[in-house]
């Protein structure tokens, strides 16, 4: 496949950044599409417990997190937030998915606090170490600190939850906060 690039609009530069090679882009696509697919029809038992909303706002929260977990690892979306330190801290500060996902769907809130909590600080600590040759090394072993921490106090979470979760902080302490791009700004 050509490494072609693709114009973002406007709408969508806090997803994408203002331009994405294709490959990249459908790289991002096919990976939400296809574990959304596949974590819905191995998790369909827990989902049709659900009401009409709560399956709603839980699936757009399986897409923006699967979506942004790979998305945040693109040279667009990188190069995107390494230019805007504000819409960095934004991004970090807005990332509340794991208080939603418990509350629409009523589990557990002191797990979904230790996951929020912990990425967070998690992902301040790596923005903060930004331009240190070990940033990427470090954001490797807080992101499996805590999916260890998660291994061991979600065993009562439903398995798309956990799924969510995982995901989760691969999004905000690896994929996002880490500048993977060092050295590729053209």
């Amino acid at each position: 496949m050509k490494n072609d690039k693709v114009r973002i609009p406007k709408f969508f530069y806090e997803l994408f950044g203002g331009e994405q090679f294709k490959s990249e882009l459908t790289i991002i696509i096919t990976f939400t599409i296809f574990s959304a697919t596949v974590v819905g029809l191995l998790t369909i038992d827990y989902w049709s417990t659900l009401k009409w909303y709560q399956q709603l706002v839980l699936f757009l929260l399986y897409i923006d997190i699967a979506g942004g977990v790979i998305a945040n690892l693109t040279y667009g979306t990188d190069i995107h937030y390494h230019k805007s330190p504000v819409a960095r801290w934004t991004f970090i500060a807005i990332h509340v998915q794991p208080l939603l996902v418990a509350w629409i769907v009523g589990s557990s809130m002191p797990i979904a606090f230790s996951v929020w909590s912990y990425t967070i600080v998690s992902a301040i600590v790596v923005n903060l170490i930004r331009t240190m040759p070990f940033q990427r090394t470090f954001a490797g072993a807080l992101l499996t600190s805590g999916l260890i921490g998660l291994f061991f106090i979600g065993h009562e979470l439903e398995q798309v939850i956990f799924i969510i979760y995982m995901m989760y902080m691969m999004k905000v302490i690896y994929s996002f906060a880490v500048y993977h791009h060092k050295g590729d700004l053209k």
